[in-house]
């Protein structure tokens, strides 16, 4: 029988650093990043230069409780419009959504931006509901970025009551698609 020496005490579980695997979701988030990064060359990730959080409204805290584990499972593409879009400008972006009960869920918006010369530009998710017509700002980064094309991932998870449409923009100069949801979508 064999015994090894231990030198130090081993910390206790709850102090000890965290070890083991990468979650499915962040494996996944890898994987993307790095075929994107592969396959389309010029293609630069996002960085943000600032943010601010989406303000909590009470439509938003009135579906709280139901956007507990909203995450899109359809996904559905944004048209590519002016500057938002990717390298073959095939699209200005996607998300994924669902019907839940209380409305429509949208999980991840994912924005894609051309850049052509150096420039600050201010990324948007903006839904229109029946408790916002005239749209609410739900993620925005402002980002200071050179020419070429960057991607974000925007982690909206909320459920919307009465929804009518999800658009995305960097800087209303710059386009801004959007996609509709009607009567027969929630």
């Amino acid at each position: 029988m064999r015994r090894h020496l231990r030198t130090r005490p081993e910390p206790p579980a709850e102090t000890a650093p965290r070890r083991g695997r990468l979650s499915g979701r962040w494996l996944a988030a890898l994987l993307v990043t790095g075929v994107l990064a592969l396959l389309v060359p010029g293609v630069s990730f996002a960085t943000a230069s600032q943010s601010r959080p989406a303000k909590a409204t009470a439509a938003t805290a009135a579906t709280a409780d139901v956007a507990v584990g909203c995450r899109g499972v359809t996904p559905a593409v944004f048209p590519a419009v002016g500057f938002i879009t990717n390298p073959s400008r095939s699209q200005a972006g996607h998300l994924w959504w669902r019907h839940l009960t209380g409305g429509i869920c949208i999980g991840t918006v994912i924005e894609w931006v051309q850049y052509n010369t150096t420039a600050t530009k201010t990324w948007r998710v903006i839904v229109y509901s029946a408790q916002h017509p005239n749209g609410q700002v739900l993620a925005q980064r402002a980002f200071t970025l050179g020419p070429g094309w960057y991607w974000w991932s925007f982690g909206v998870h909320q459920v919307f009551s009465g929804l009518s449409a999800v658009c995305i923009t960097a800087d209303d100069s710059f386009g801004a698609p959007c996609l509709h949801f009607g009567p027969s979508s929630g």
